[in-house]
């Protein structure tokens, strides 16, 4: 055998199965979760701009060509803009802020989370305790979101409650497999 097929073998037999499985599931959601974030900031500065200041919206313009291009119908086109502009009613002036500043937080955690996925799979001592904090951290963010989300009305709760819900107890179930993770290493 090589000398590189022995580390290799000796790396993959040094690596707790815990650490594998966690890794590979941060790398996966991480990767979900920033798009999710990434999406989130640009929805926000979307509807944010497409409002007019006096919080009126022009009906919608939905030129035949467009509808035939898109594959919509009259009525699909009329929806969409309703659908912006009401979210855009029912968003306090704080909401569109806070969600930007919470997604991009979020965004961040969670490509941090893909590179400590990525540790974890290679195992270093290092990256659990990073776990720890950066998933932990991403339970925080969704924290924070719900507190926001619960305080406007209930149209924002219908598209944003369960969403982050979901993921706040995804993040709390990877918090505490990586807790769980460290204290079965360090009792070995």
């Amino acid at each position: 055998m090589s000398r590189a097929s022995s580390d290799i073998a000796a790396t993959i037999l040094d690596t707790p199965g815990w650490a594998s499985a966690l890794g590979a599931i941060a790398v996966v959601l991480g990767v979900f979760l920033t798009a999710l974030h990434a999406n989130e900031v640009m929805k926000q500065y979307v509807v944010t701009a497409a409002m007019p200041a006096d919080g009126v919206m022009p009906p919608a313009d939905c030129p035949a060509e467009e509808l035939e291009e898109e594959g919509l119908s009259r009525a699909e086109c009329e929806y969409m803009v309703a659908h912006v502009a009401g979210i855009a009613l029912s968003s306090p002036a704080w909401f569109p802020r806070a969600q930007i500043v919470l997604a991009l937080t979020g965004m961040t955690l969670g490509f941090v989370s893909i590179i400590i996925g990525g540790a974890l799979v290679n195992y270093s001592p290092s990256a659990s305790l990073a776990a720890v904090l950066v998933f932990g951290g991403l339970a925080g963010v969704d924290a924070l979101q719900f507190a926001a989300v619960v305080n406007t009305g209930p149209i924002l709760r219908d598209v944003y409650l369960w969403q982050v819900l979901l993921w706040f107890l995804i993040h709390l179930m990877m918090t505490a497999a990586a807790i769980a993770g460290r204290d079965s290493e360090a009792s070995r």
